[in-house]
């Protein structure tokens, strides 16, 4: 059966690049991988973007459902990422899993001064980039993580990303 690995955590933590290393890996395994980003889906309302136009929740629900269909093609893992803080986020996600499906919940974790700073450095960044939506993004994020599934918790501002996905392997029996 797919496993299915769910990698969330405030802006600008990592999560796109263990993803990417986690893929990496797999696909260097001879896996079939799956990366299914929630801001990808979001992307798809055009300007003014989804979140301006109240259509946040409908890209997590047409992003879970997206990922049921993954589950079920016969691809060995797919790699969630995004923010999936609320149990209503989660269950958008999870709702259209097919029964028995696994999930490994990853959260990847930094202090807002190493996001931050992250962001910055990018400049294919939107909104993350602005001091103000990041700090806000960062105080969603810590007053919903005690909701957040947590199989384990990773600090990207100490680990680097190929240690975390090395990490995640072994949590799925990969070697």
């Amino acid at each position: 059966m797919t496993q299915l690995v769910v990698l969330t955590g405030p802006i600008a933590a990592g999560k796109n690049t263990v993803a990417d290393e986690l893929a990496r890996r797999l696909t260097g395994r001879g896996r079939t991988v799956v990366v299914a980003d929630v801001d990808d889906v979001a992307a798809m309302v055009r300007t003014p973007g989804a979140a301006a136009v109240d259509l946040w929740f409908a890209a997590h629900e047409a992003h879970g459902a997206l990922v049921g269909q993954w589950m079920r093609s016969g691809v060995e893992y797919v790699v969630v990422v995004g923010p999936i803080y609320t149990a209503e986020e989660q269950a958008a996600l999870t709702g259209a899993l097919p029964d028995g499906a696994t999930v490994l919940w990853i959260v990847i974790d930094a202090p807002v001064s190493v996001t931050f700073t992250r962001a910055q450095s990018d400049p294919g960044r939107g909104l993350s980039r602005d001091p103000g939506f990041h700090q806000a993004a960062h105080r969603r994020f810590r007053e919903l993580l005690p909701a957040i599934p947590a199989d384990h918790v990773f600090d990207s501002g100490r680990l680097e990303a190929e240690r975390i996905a090395s990490e995640i392997l072994g949590m799925l029996g990969v070697r």
